[in-house]
């Protein structure tokens, strides 16, 4: 046994390393043009385009199997299964930006994609004699087409997502509401499924026909091309090799093991790709059933008397266990009530399973005579959405932790091993403390942390972050004219990132949409509640201001106006307002609200799009001196004047800019007056988002994009 860990040891390094060495070669020729020829496995179609995923055979005439995305603007059809040969530009996957970004290259990599061909040429198709993956795909848009016709576009989409694994046209409301709540996973295909499908058939023919043999070989077979046709997801693999391992086990006679099962299924994914421990579906799918198979006896091996009503909630229990620290880290929050509500639906989805097949199989004849089955599974949907809607209602809903350390994670699954292991050998002496030590666990989240300050990359905008020590949460503007629906992409997802399940104080320095457009978002959309808007003090306030002043009311938050010698303090961060004064700005740019926070030896100061005027006004009210400079207006022109920055001369400038803008921002003679006078500069559109923690007295400085680098 030694040895053969030994060996798979080895040969998970020897694997590892290929898949590094494949990454780098594909790395090379980024914005290069190649050759390629390969096979096609998978497609996706768009309105405008077809995306294939392409297994390679070459590339540039030199052997290579490495798999990658070709995009084709053009309304041939190539069969799945086809050989074809062509040309095109390898284009770069985009990484995230922002903490709680989308990271296009960790999710391609994770799915064993590790290149992305546009503009592509192809020249030859050879087209299988038996495009048996085609069929396969056919028969997916057909059952679509049935589910269209069945019911509305959002239990359509629902449908689609649970029977077939395809989420591309899910209603993202929906999704949403799942997630929040615990249950996004009954719109993946899991261990239900293929348990469900190809278990029962195995099970069927086993005794209709009374060959094992025949029964496992018909049953693995439909398994397997159910499989493909849903994507073959990390989920569905997983489940698919322990069904198999259980159906061998049975022909054999031979007792099936979970664990062993578990292991096997995780060795075989790993190999076949390595990054696919990146993915949280792989993890949250291992992580489950390792709950099932490794905590759940516990209870029943210690608490023998437990009634069983119990056993689905201890089910439960043990999942969240494993899967907790999963979670926060890709969602930085925690469901409170899922595990009784996963109680209730989890069950249900066998039957709403089967009620959907049915809808696929007849439909497919009838689709009048579906109408039964139909009408079922919509009831089941509303209960789910009903059952969400209500949890959402009870006070203590939801846990927003932020991405917890991975110190924490590490401490985290050693004590549940401590617990596994005093489950096993030693008895019940060491669950309460193990309890306690959990709780205590998650008590970290509220110790006092260091004061924090993220300058979000918005594009063309501007959004900053702000953490007090004491867990305070502020937003200084949120918007972009180059990027859409920051608010649900960006601000959202960056705001649970650090932990900000609310916001304390949103400050919009005027009103360029710019400055406010997501803040728009995540007022009309109720993403993130906002407890305080603080708007600027001017005489003449325009449309924009007074929409969002009215929509603010309507939301239930408090609105407040900010001028020159107003100060906020909170938890020892103070904010002192330099400027607007309450007059009549004609360029709303200067009535920008300008402030400087302070805290203990640390300052900041935030400038809004203020100009050269205000900068004159404000430059001798400033204390000095200055840690920090937020560039005002971009980096444009008409600020960050010479006799300004010699004033304050700050240690660090900050711009927020978007890539390759149409104002030129920033403005070449500003760039070289702050080289001249601030000590560091660093712009959003190259560092990606800006950290800043400090103590009071020091203070460090984090890029993401330089960050999270391979």
């Amino acid at each position: 046994m030694q040895l053969l860990g030994i060996v798979f040891f080895l040969l998970g390094v020897f694997c590892m390393q290929q898949w590094k060495d494949m990454s780098q070669e594909c790395n090379n020729v980024q914005g290069e043009w190649i050759s390629f020829v390969g096979t096609v496995y998978a497609k996706k179609e768009t309105e405008w385009y077809t995306q294939y995923t392409v297994k390679g055979r070459t590339i540039n005439e030199v052997p290579c199997s490495v798999r990658m995305l070709v995009r084709l603007e053009t309304s041939e059809e190539i069969l799945l299964g086809s050989v074809i040969k062509g040309e095109g530009k390898v284009s770069t996957f985009n990484g995230a930006t922002n903490p709680g970004g989308y990271d296009e290259k960790a999710y391609q990599n994770g799915n064993g994609v590790l290149l992305k061909i546009t503009e592509a040429n192809v020249t030859e198709v050879y087209t299988p004699s038996f495009a048996w993956r085609d069929k396969l795909f056919r028969l997916q848009k057909d059952i679509v087409c049935v589910y269209e016709q069945l019911f509305e576009a959002k239990n359509a989409s629902l449908a689609t997502a649970m029977v077939l694994g395809d989420k591309q046209n899910l209603d993202m409301d929906v999704k949403e509401l799942y997630q929040r709540n615990g249950i996004a996973h009954l719109i993946a295909i899991s261990g239900l499924h293929i348990a469900m499908i190809g278990g029962m058939l195995y099970q069927f023919l086993r005794k209709f026909t009374g060959s094992y043999p025949f029964a496992a070989a018909i049953g693995a077979t439909f398994i397997v091309c159910y499989g493909v046709m849903t994507g073959l997801s990390g989920a569905t693999m997983r489940a698919i090799i322990m069904l198999v391992v259980s159906i061998g086990a049975d022909i054999c006679g031979r007792k099936y093991d979970g664990i062993t099962a578990i292991a096997l299924a995780l060795f075989v994914m790993l190999i076949g790709n390595p990054y696919q421990f990146t993915q949280v579906g792989f993890l949250l799918s291992f992580g489950a059933v390792i709950g099932i198979a490794v905590i759940n006896p516990i209870w029943k091996l210690r608490f023998p008397k437990l009634p069983k009503v119990l056993d689905g909630f201890l089910v439960s229990v043990s999942v969240q266990l494993v899967i907790t620290p999963i979670l926060l880290y890709y969602f930085y929050e925690l469901p409170l009530y899922g595990i009784f509500l996963n109680m209730v639906v989890v069950p249900m989805m066998s039957w709403l399973l089967f009620l959907l097949i049915l809808c696929a199989v007849i439909g497919s004849v009838s689709v009048e005579i579906a109408f039964l089955p139909a009408r079922l599974s919509d009831g089941i949907f509303y209960l789910y959405e009903m059952l969400c809607r209500f949890s959402e209602t009870i006070p203590g809903h939801t846990l927003c932790t932020g991405r917890p350390s991975l110190w924490w994670m590490i401490l985290y699954y050693l004590l549940l091993a401590l617990f596994v292991w005093s489950g096993y050998r030693v008895g019940t002496r060491f669950i309460i403390p193990a309890s306690v030590a959990f709780f205590a666990l998650f008590a970290t989240f509220l110790l006092p942390s260091k004061l924090l300050v993220c300058m979000f990359d918005v594009g063309q905008g501007d959004s900053i972050y702000i953490r007090t020590s004491g867990h305070a949460h502020i937003l200084v503007d949120g918007g972009s004219s180059t990027k859409s629906q920051i608010g649900a992409y960006v601000l959202k997802n960056g705001l649970k990132y650090h932990g900000a399940n609310h916001l304390d104080y949103v400050f919009i320095t005027h009103m360029d949409s710019d400055h406010y457009s997501g803040i728009m978002e995540l007022l009309e959309e109720q993403l993130v509640p906002i407890d305080n808007l603080v708007l600027p003090a001017i005489a003449n306030p325009d449309e924009s201001y007074q929409e969002l002043e009215q929509l603010a009311h309507v939301k239930g938050c408090q609105v407040y106006y900010m001028k020159r010698g107003d100060v906020l303090s909170l938890d020892g961060v103070i904010f002192r307002c330099l400027n607007p004064e309450v007059k009549e700005y004609a360029d709303k740019n200067k009535g920008s609200i300008v402030m400087q926070m302070t805290y203990e030896e640390f300052d900041l100061l935030l400038t809004g799009d203020a100009d050269e005027t205000v900068e004159r006004d404000i430059q001798n009210d400033i204390v000095k001196p200055l840690e920090v400079l937020k560039v005002a207006h971009h980096g444009s022109a008409t600020s960050s004047s010479e006799s300004f920055l010699r004033e304050i001369a700050p240690a660090v400038s900050v711009i927020s800019v978007g890539e390759k803008n149409r104002y030129g921002h920033p403005a070449q003679e500003v760039m070289e007056r702050l080289s001249q006078y601030a000590q560091k500069i660093y712009l959003t559109k190259n560092s990606g988002a800006i950290t800043i923690e400090t103590d009071g007295k020091s203070y460090s400085l984090e890029e993401y994009i330089e960050t999270h680098k391979e």
